[in-house]
């Protein structure tokens, strides 16, 4: 150990120079080394400035400064008495030519230079400033070299999240104006269309047209409220997702069926620009435990979008189940995106480009909230596209979708209440062992307003009969094993099953056999559904009254227009104070409550109803527009069914009542 009075400063680095065995070193023992190297290591030592110092024009040996530890990081200690080159030989490109610039007697000095330095074992990006000072020996030559300096990663690194958070804004502000500029425009088209349709409509009332010619207009009208519907309810929808306000609601679902229900609704919207619409299921796809109303509105924006784009070509929906995930894509021919393009495609308030706002329209809301409902059912959306060549969008999500509240039904026509008990309902039991004829016969029965249950053969017929008493029971004849004949006879012979209405349907002509054997009527097949329509009338229960509770006077009107032209006595309140003294003195069939209005609400009025024992079963639906969240939702645990205001027409009002009184 040396006792040399420069090498006489605290910390790591004096102890290290202090303890070192120098005399095998090209420096030898520190006594002998020359008066600048020792006035420069005395300096460097004594400050608290990252500093180092390479001695020697051919080997230059580092020493350093405990601050500048934190720049070596894993570097340290082997960096100590190394030659600087080997020290940061993956940087000597960089500084190579600084030192040989600073041993020619120049200086350097650098505010920011930026480096891929190696450091615990991997490159990384480094920014520093420092300054190069040559250091001259007892010969007046240049003998090492002196260096000052700091690391500012941080910093610079800092600085340019800034900036580009700040150029982020910007865009987005952009984006935004643009956007609120676009959307001017799409609410400015259905409202002007509305105001014009009904103005025209007044006019030709007062000069005394009849009905029939003002149903066009009025068609026209109510399809524009629905598109400025559709626009308003998307905004609200990415703020709900922006706000964390947006809840998931999973149900076990039939693939098939919601890939068929959605190409439905969006055939219309292909076939108007002469495009075809195809469907291809790969193989069976089973059922999904999920949000369907999330899910059915990510397919129909990206047919929607699909449709937008392309122009007498085909649009193909394909659904694929693997193992536990369902992938959906949806294709076109239509005139695709560029690369440049489809980096801006799921960018809130953004669409491709300027020019396809010009050319074809839209808000650029409708594939940034594909991108989050997409991520809010656990999955993710991708895209292929070639310019002129067309695109592919594919979503794909978990089969099944965990951590949500459940539900019985989607929000347009929910019923909440679980364990519905169906027995009393006076549901019609449809016995046939074709699959596709149950579901059509459950699907008219449905729009009908009747609950339908079913069952694929005789035996089991039987069996859901005695349990559920229905009001009536279709009856295939020509089954498997036990067939019409044998089913019907062994319900009459029941006594407590004889008096339900039997209804036979069949290709062979056996009317009187049916007849004889106690059948209500007979239905010849493929149905005639008019036909099969009166048939049905005859085991519908008188409409009764129905209470309309809402504070809006206009919402009041068209319910009882609708309710009344279905059979139904109707009698309104405006309130639930008022609601429940109508209740108390007449009792409905049936409730139809809006939630939010002044003196009670529908929650306070729900409660109040259900509180009363004399009146807990009157069926109750919500028809609101409030967006319901996860607690309310909970709050109208009492209600039969929650539908939404603007995404049910009168008619499906109409149905749901006549459902829930079957």
């Amino acid at each position: 150990m040396t006792s040399a009075r420069f090498l006489s400063g605290e910390g790591e680095m004096a102890d290290r120079m202090r303890s070192a065995d120098w005399t095998a070193t090209p420096l030898g023992p520190p006594a002998g080394w020359p008066r600048p190297l020792k006035t420069m290591v005395s300096l460097m030592l004594a400050s608290r400035q990252p500093m180092f110092l390479a001695w020697g024009r051919e080997n230059g040996i580092m020493l350093y400064n405990d601050p500048y530890i934190a720049l070596l990081q894993s570097k340290h200690p082997t960096a100590f008495g190394q030659r600087f080159r080997e020290t940061w030989g993956e940087i000597w490109d960089e500084i190579g030519p600084l030192v040989d610039r600073v041993f020619a007697g120049g200086s350097v000095h650098y505010d920011d230079i930026a480096l891929q330095v190696e450091r615990n074992g991997r490159l990384e990006e480094a920014h520093f400033a420092f300054s190069y000072t040559p250091v001259y020996g007892d010969d007046g030559e240049v003998a090492g070299l002196f260096g000052a300096c700091n690391e500012t990663t941080s910093q610079i690194l800092a600085e340019r999240a800034k900036m580009e958070a700040l150029q982020a804004a910007e865009e987005a502000n952009l984006a935004k104006s643009q956007f609120l500029a676009n959307m001017s425009h799409e609410l400015r088209t259905p409202l002007s269309a509305i105001i014009g349709y009904s103005e025209m409509l007044i006019e030709e009332a007062e000069e005394g047209a009849v009905a029939g010619d003002l149903v066009r207009d009025i068609r026209k009208i109510e399809s524009n409220a629905r598109h400025l519907l559709g626009l308003i309810n998307d905004v609200l929808d990415l703020s709900k997702v922006e706000s964390g306000k947006m809840d998931l609601y999973a149900e076990t679902f039939d693939v098939a069926e919601i890939v068929a229900d959605v190409a439905a609704t969006a055939r219309a919207l292909a076939e108007k620009k002469d495009n075809r619409l195809e469907i291809e299921l790969a193989g069976e796809v089973g059922t999904m435990h999920s949000d369907i109303t999330k899910l059915r509105q990510v397919l129909l924006n990206l047919l929607s979008n699909a449709a937008k784009f392309t122009q007498a070509g085909t649009i193909t929906l394909r659904a694929e189940r693997l193992g536990g995930t369902l992938v959906f894509s949806v294709s076109d021919t239509g005139i695709g995106m560029t690369p440049e393009q489809l980096e801006r495609l799921f960018q809130r308030f953004a669409q491709a480009d300027a020019s396809t706002t010009r050319r074809f329209g839209g808000t650029g809301l409708g594939l940034s909230l594909t991108k989050a409902f997409s991520e809010m059912l656990g999955g993710h959306v991708s895209v292929e596209s070639r310019p002129g060549e067309g695109s592919t969008f594919r979503l794909t999500v978990p089969a099944q979708l965990p951590d949500t509240t459940d539900r019985d039904a989607a929000p347009g026509a929910a019923q909440l209440p679980q364990g519905t008990d169906t027995a009393g309902r006076h549901t019609v039991l449809v016995i046939d062992d074709d699959t596709a004829q149950r579901e059509l016969m459950t699907r008219f029965l449905a729009r009908e307003g009747f609950a339908a249950i079913t069952a694929p053969d005789g035996q089991t017929g039987l069996a859901m009969a005695k349990e559920m008493r229905p009001r009536a029971i279709l009856l295939d004849v020509m089954m498997p094993g036990m067939d019409g004949w044998t089913v019907l006879a062994r319900l009459k012979a029941d006594p407590e099953l004889a008096e339900i209405p039997v209804i036979m349907v069949t290709f062979v002509s056996e009317r009187a056999l049916a007849s004889s054997l106690g059948a209500s009527d007979y239905v010849a097949k493929p149905v005639q559904w008019d036909s099969f329509r009166l048939v049905m009338d005859r085991f519908r229960e008188e409409a009764g009254d129905v209470l309309v509770v809402d504070d809006d006077e206009d919402a009041r009107e068209r319910l009882r227009h609708a309710l009344e032209r279905d059979g139904w006595s109707v009698s309104e309140a405006g309130n639930g104070r008022e609601a429940l003294d109508r209740v108390e003195a007449a009792r409905p069939r049936v409730i139809l409550l809006d939630l939010t209005m002044p003196v009670m609400d529908g929650f306070s009025f729900l409660d109040a109803l259900r509180s009363r024992p004399e009146h807990r079963d009157i069926p109750v639906i919500v028809l609101s527009a409030r967006s319901l969240t996860r607690e309310e939702r909970t709050r109208l645990e009492g209600a039969d069914r929650v539908m939404t205001k603007g995404l049910v027409s009168l008619s499906e009002v109409a149905s749901n009542v006549r459902a829930v009184t079957q």
